[in-house]
């Protein structure tokens, strides 16, 4: 999963990139500059497997993190004409949009509009082009396909006119087949990182509260974090960081819960192969079938799916190993069309 972070210059998303990442990356009004980062994702459950299994390697999900300066801040008054959005942007799954709310004279809800006018001017050019050159084309060549391309892309013209993004727009499937090699920036999923103060810890809810109207389940998510904290906090190992969330009264840190709301915007679990070797952690999209979600493991796997033999996490860490759970019959053989679960612990066999 790849993420882009956006945020106006001291917005503070070069803290939340360094907080996400573990970096020390310059911080300040440093507005053009770009940084990439590959984190680990944490996950407890993964931790309570290799404990179990104890192998040789234990390997998390990722996540591709790229925080680069995209957007002017001036919205609506943007030029259009000169608008350039970074390709690794474009091809980002998600967003992730840094708000201010820790300066006195923040405007939290003012910015957040800015990014979605710019979002959607942006949006608004490349179909403008796009419409006049199929147009002409539809219209030389007679081609029905390029002409229903253009009624798709004029759905989608209307409503980023009438200030509504892409993601708002109810498409079919043929419909979002058009559109996916455009990569269109408000058709993306936008994770928005409410950035508050250390003063605000504690009360942080209100700055939720002022955008819980705005939230759509999949589309646009919120979650407030003190990215100056969180960034002090991904510099301490282990140890003290538990003292330090202790002495600040919070349970865990805020970049996990940031992380899990990045996977269910996106729609997406992990399940968990478990053996000598390798105790691995694999992202899928939920609503994935056996056969399918093999694939995330090896193409030949997927190519030669011959069963899935299953257990919950629940069941493998209340009878701890494969062998006791077979015995106490918690252990199931699927076929290719069961739908892998969150948590699921697998085994493929296959034949190529």
């Amino acid at each position: 999963m790849k993420i882009g972070i956006i945020g106006l210059p001291q917005s503070g998303k070069t803290t939340v990139f360094n907080a996400a990442s573990g970096k020390a990356e310059a911080v300040g009004d440093y507005s053009k500059a770009s940084h990439r980062a590959i984190i680990k994702v944490p996950d407890a459950r993964l931790d309570k497997l290799s404990e179990l299994v104890q192998p040789k390697k234990t390997t998390f999900a990722e996540i591709d993190y790229l925080d680069i300066a995209a957007f002017s801040g001036k919205g609506k008054q943007s030029d259009a004409s000169s608008m350039n959005i970074p390709d690794d942007l474009r091809y980002s799954d998600a967003l992730m949009v840094v708000i201010n709310c820790f300066a006195d004279d923040c405007t939290p809800e003012r910015n957040f509009g800015l990014f979605l006018d710019e979002m959607i001017l942006s949006d608004q050019v490349i179909i403008e082009r796009n419409i006049d050159k199929k147009e002409r084309t539809a219209k030389l060549t007679g081609d029905k396909s390029m002409a229903s391309e253009v009624a798709v892309l004029r759905k989608c013209l209307d409503a980023l006119e009438n200030e509504k993004p892409i993601s708002e727009i109810e498409l079919n499937n043929d419909e979002l087949r058009v559109l996916k090699g455009f990569k269109f920036l408000s058709q993306k999923p936008l994770l928005v990182v409410l950035n508050y103060s250390e003063g605000d810890i504690g009360s942080e809810q209100k700055w939720l509260d002022m955008f819980k109207d705005k939230e759509i389940s999949g589309i646009r998510e919120f979650v407030s974090i003190c990215g100056n904290i969180e960034m002090e906090m991904a510099a301490l190992d282990a140890e003290d960081r538990t003292e330090f969330l202790a002495d600040l009264g919070i349970e865990r840190p805020a970049m996990e819960v940031l992380i899990q709301k990045s996977y269910s915007l996106m729609g997406l679990i992990s399940y968990f192969t478990v053996g000598e070797p390798d105790a691995h952690a694999w992202t899928i999209k939920s609503g994935t079938n056996a056969r399918k979600g093999a694939g995330a493991v090896h193409s030949d796997i997927e190519r030669g799916f011959i069963r899935a033999e299953v257990i919950t996490y629940d069941d493998f860490v209340e009878h701890g190993s494969t062998p006791a759970c077979k015995e106490a019959g918690k252990y199931h053989v699927e076929g290719k069309e069961y739908l892998i679960r969150d948590g699921d612990i697998i085994l493929f066999r296959f034949n190529v």
